[in-house]
């Protein structure tokens, strides 16, 4: 393997929210721990949401510090981290990414020598043991914001989405004030300079940060060798369970992010959004897109794209029928 470049010396924190995943640390702690990169400059905190498995004993063992997190969810977790944090860039993970080699922090580094970066993030890799639905996810986000958002979702296309304003051997500066808003999350190992907070009332949003990020002016760079696992999904089945209760909660809270963000896109996105529930049980619509992007992006992932859709749409009707008859049986609540 041929030697990687000298990186400034950036002292990492490292921040995890967690609860009940002592099956899945080991291998993200693990990946940490197996860096090319200085121990010293390398601090792990983990937010426990009140695990009753071994969370915290497997957390301490890798050497993390543990914080317990009282409101138990994950992005309240990444804020309070954040808030005890001693490194200069923060870098938040979810229990089901893994750094993919040992360089993966050498190489996020590179981009906080410059101190025009106030933010970085890396590119989503998959192994082997990832199926079609995580590869999707991973190439296109899910299939709702994939519609929504278009090439404002995935690094495969920001090329054609935004103007380039600094391109470096190590990573890309985009200028994200040329185009859409692109969906960036701070849980796939998005790196922010400290000291940081989040900002009032993104207690609950993994999104929104991002947004304010770019909308103040902030530079952020995409570095494609910095490579991140994210084992998403185990399948369609396990990606139904996870987005129908978010389906259901978001079609009875408008309180959800989800509608902060579209109320803040353009007309077109939220027309898209508003669309997405017929196109994506059409089938015939979807396998267009799908022929049109695989013919485009020479990507395979592409061929997921009308079942995984479809899957998605008649689990959206589905969990809306539901939110429907409650409402019939006990009056309207929060609804958008």
């Amino acid at each position: 393997m041929e030697p990687e470049a000298h990186s400034p010396g950036v002292r990492f924190s490292m921040i995890v929210p967690a609860r009940n995943e002592a099956t899945r640390l080991p291998i993200l702690l693990g990946s940490i721990r197996r860096q090319r990169y200085p121990s010293d400059l390398i601090e792990m905190l983990v937010a426990d949401g009140g695990s009753t498995d071994d969370t915290v004993a497997v957390a301490q063992s890798y050497g993390a510090t543990v914080v317990p997190n009282p409101i138990r969810r994950a992005e309240p977790g990444v804020g309070m981290l954040m808030e005890r944090a001693n490194g200069d860039v923060a870098v938040v993970l979810a229990a089901d990414n893994v750094l993919h080699d040992e360089f993966f922090l050498e190489r996020l580094a590179r981009p906080f020598a410059d101190p025009r970066v106030a933010a970085a993030f890396p590119a989503l890799v998959n192994t082997p043991a990832d199926g079609a639905t995580t590869r999707y996810f991973n190439a296109f986000s899910d299939p709702f914001n994939h519609f929504v958002y278009g090439g404002a979702t995935s690094p495969a296309s920001y090329r054609r989405t935004y103007r380039v304003k600094r391109c470096t051997d190590d990573y890309v500066v985009y200028d994200f004030g040329s185009g859409p808003t692109p969906l960036i999350a701070l849980a796939q190992a998005f790196a922010i300079r400290l000291p940081y907070r989040k900002p009032a009332g993104t207690d609950e949003d993994d999104v929104a940060p991002v947004e304010m990020l770019i909308a103040a002016g902030r530079e952020i760079a995409f570095v494609p060798r910095a490579t991140l696992e994210h084992h998403t999904v185990g399948g369609i089945a396990d990606a139904l369970r996870k987005f129908g209760p978010r389906f259901r909660a978001r079609m009875s809270d408008a309180g959800q992010p989800m509608w902060g963000r579209l109320r803040s896109s353009g007309r077109a996105q939220r027309s898209r959004a508003y669309l997405w529930p017929f196109y994506s049980i059409s089938f015939v619509f979807p396998l267009a897109a799908a022929a049109y992007g695989l013919l485009r992006d020479r990507r395979s992932e592409w061929l997921s794209h009308p079942f995984v859709s479809a899957a998605f749409g008649f689990e959206f009707w589905k969990q809306a029928t539901i939110v429907a008859w409650q409402r019939l049986r006990t009056g309207p609540t929060r609804a958008h």
